[in-house]
This record gives structure tokens, C-alpha cells and sequence, in this order.
């Protein structure tokens, strides 16, 4: 998908006055935050510093991104135990379950992940990369590096420089993996297929019990998440598959049933020596 048939691809309706004013007030508050970072404050010195240490440190190998969709159900993640892997969001909630917790995490979206669920990602002790705006929410430690997003449509190739979140963290995730220089990635748990149905961006309340997620009660009731864009989402994921293309690396879907239809499909336990 290119930029322009997505600009064309925008109804009015998705257009909202609310979703018009929220943008712009992303956007004042991220001033601080963008200069900040490219204006290399002694913060933002030390934090590329930490994410240059990943730079290619996986050169060559395969990696597995695990999404946090209820196909997970259906996925027996153990297959994953000797993978390098990079979760999002929820994931550790899998580590009851199905004994499963990923090599990385990446949590982007500060008001609906990093602030109602501050406590249990403060507490992670797996390397994790989270939103740079979020920094003053959580103690610098060793094990926690930020990632800086930018609000341009891009697929980054250098996180020191910048990423663009592209309406997912999993875009995000894409972007850590080639920086991390994986030479295949397969996305696992990425349905790209929401119950609820709405205006891109638009707020919505847990009741408690929406099937949106691998685990019963992912957002507690009352808490707050947003209908998925799934046009900026596919944007992203179309520019990445061209990144990888070019650099001769590959991008699968290996999701049981996903909706997704940008990257080649393959089947997820035909990856795993028998």
C-alpha cells in the first residue's frame, strides 16, 4: 500500500473532529519530547548508546514477533523455547499459561499499556524497550532501553535516528528485528481482526470481557483501548516488506487464521524440526 492510496483510502468518517483534535494534542505534547531526543540531551546520549548494543547483534538469524491475538490459543508456543522472540504489549501474561515469555519486549502506547499497566512492566526483568515519552514513568535500569517514534510514515532502518510507530507496536517490533539485523521474521498472534468495529482511533471501555486477546480479561473493565487502524497499520507493514525485500531479507505470517494479507503466508509448526 502506498502512501498516497492511503491518504485516498481515508473516509470522511474516519476523519472525526475528536480524532483531529486528539492528533494535534499528541503532537504539542510530543515537542519536548522530539527535541529531547534529537537534540541529544545527556538522556538521549546515554539511551542510543544502550540501543546501539543491538545493533546486528542477531545478524543472519530468524526471529519470531508474537502479537498478542487470540490465535495464540491455537498456537502451541513451546515450539518457541530455543527462538530468539520479540513480544508485545500483554505477553508476560502468557508466562502462567503457557509457559511462554519472549526474549525482548516492546511496549509503545503509553496511555493504554505503559500507564494502566506500569506496575507489572516495571517489574520485567527480560530486556524491554519501551515509548521514549514514557521515560518518566519507569527507573532506569540496565534492562530497559527506549525507542523513539516519529510521527512521519517511514520504515526505519536505524532506531538510533528514529522509528515511525505506524498504528502498531508490532510495526515497531518489525523495525527492532531488522535493526537487530534478523534475516527472517515470522509474525505469530497477529489476527488484524478486531471484534469491535469503529472510527480508527476511537475510544473504547472494557466491559471485562472482549475475545480480542489471547487471555480472558486482558483489559480489566473499565479500562481503556482504542480501535485499531488497520489502513496506517498496513501502510507500515506494506513499507516494511519493501525494506526487507531490498535488503534481501524475508517477512512471513505464520499467524493460525490471520487477517492480514501484506506479508507471504507460511504455516507456523512447518517451521520446527519434527
Amino acid at each position: 500500500m502506498s502512501r498516497l492510496k492511503y491518504i485516498k483510502g481515508i473516509s470522511l468518517k474516519e476523519l472525526s473532529i475528536e480524532r483531529i483534535v486528539n492528533a494535534v494534542k499528541v503532537r504539542l505534547k510530543d515537542i519536548p519530547h522530539f527535541m529531547a531526543w534529537h537534540g541529544n540531551s545527556a538522556a538521549a546520549k546515554r539511551n542510543k548508546e544502550k540501543l546501539l548494543k543491538y545493533h546486528n547483534i542477531h545478524k543472519g538469524k530468524r526471529c519470531f514477533i508474537v502479537a498478542n491475538g487470540p490465535s495464540l490459543k491455537e498456537t502451541d508456543l513451546s515450539f518457541l523455547k530455543d527462538e530468539f522472540t520479540i513480544g508485545m504489549n500483554r505477553i508476560y501474561l502468557n508466562a502462567d499459561k503457557m509457559g511462554f515469555m519472549p526474549t525482548y519486549i516492546v511496549v509503545m502506547d503509553i496511555a493504554i499499556q505503559l500507564m494502566q499497566f506500569q506496575e507489572d512492566l516495571e517489574a520485567l526483568t527480560l530486556p524491554k524497550f519501551f515509548n521514549w515519552n514514557a521515560r518518566s514513568l519507569f527507573t532506569e535500569k540496565e534492562n530497559l532501553t527506549y525507542i523513539r517514534s516519529d510521527y512521519t510514515p517511514k520504515f526505519s532502518t536505524d532506531l538510533v535516528e528514529t522509528t515511525w510507530g505506524g498504528h502498531s507496536v508490532t510495526a515497531v517490533c518489525i523495525q527492532l528485528a531488522f535493526y537487530m539485523g534478523f534475516d527472517k521474521v515470522y509474525l505469530v498472534g497477529k489476527d488484524h481482526n478486531y471484534e469491535q468495529k469503529g472510527t480508527p482511533g476511537g475510544l473504547v471501555y472494557s466491559t471485562g470481557d472482549e475475545k480480542n486477546h489471547f487471555v480472558q480479561g486482558y483489559y480489566k473493565k473499565g479500562m481503556a483501548w482504542r480501535i485499531p487502524d488497520y489502513k496506517g497499520e498496513e501502510l507500515a507493514y506494506s513499507m516494511a516488506k519493501e525494506a526487507f525485500d531490498k535488503a534481501n531479507r524475508k517477512i512471513y505470517d505464520a499467524t493460525i487464521n490471520g487477517q492480514l494479507n501484506i506479508f507471504p503466508k507460511v504455516e507456523y509448526y512447518s517451521l520446527f524440526k519434527k
